[in-house]
């Protein structure tokens, strides 16, 4: 019992302090650095915890979860963007198309104005 609460409280102070790591969350090496960490630190604590010789379950542990958090760090990046940037035009593509109103719509007549508001009172 007392092992399992070790393993537990191992495992709550690594979650407590992983947001307190500055790192790039784009970057895979470092995403698989993190997550070795956290595998071997989660078991080394399960193996403590659940086997006859508590050293060699942490042992065991330890290296199996840092090969599985490396691996599942490493394939939960997100992937680097790959694509060309898009050339812009150099002139409008439809000249003086965005010089007067739509079609369908009529420009108001020259001199006209939104009215005063009512007088209250």
């Amino acid at each position: 019992m007392q092992r399992s609460v070790t393993g537990a409280a191992v495992m709550a102070t690594m979650l407590a302090l992983s947001g307190c790591v500055d790192y790039d969350v784009a970057d895979p090496v470092r995403r698989a650095e993190l997550g070795g960490a956290f595998g071997a630190t989660a078991g080394a604590a399960l193996g403590a915890a659940f086997a006859i010789n508590p050293g060699l379950g942490a042992l065991i542990g330890a290296a199996g979860g840092a090969a599985l958090g490396a691996a599942a760090g490493y394939a939960s990046a997100e992937p680097l963007p790959s694509y060309a940037p898009i050339a812009l035009p150099g002139a409008a593509a439809i000249p003086g198309f965005y010089d007067s109103w739509p079609p369908g719509f009529v420009a108001p007549p020259p001199g006209s104005q939104t009215p005063p508001p009512p007088r209250s009172g």
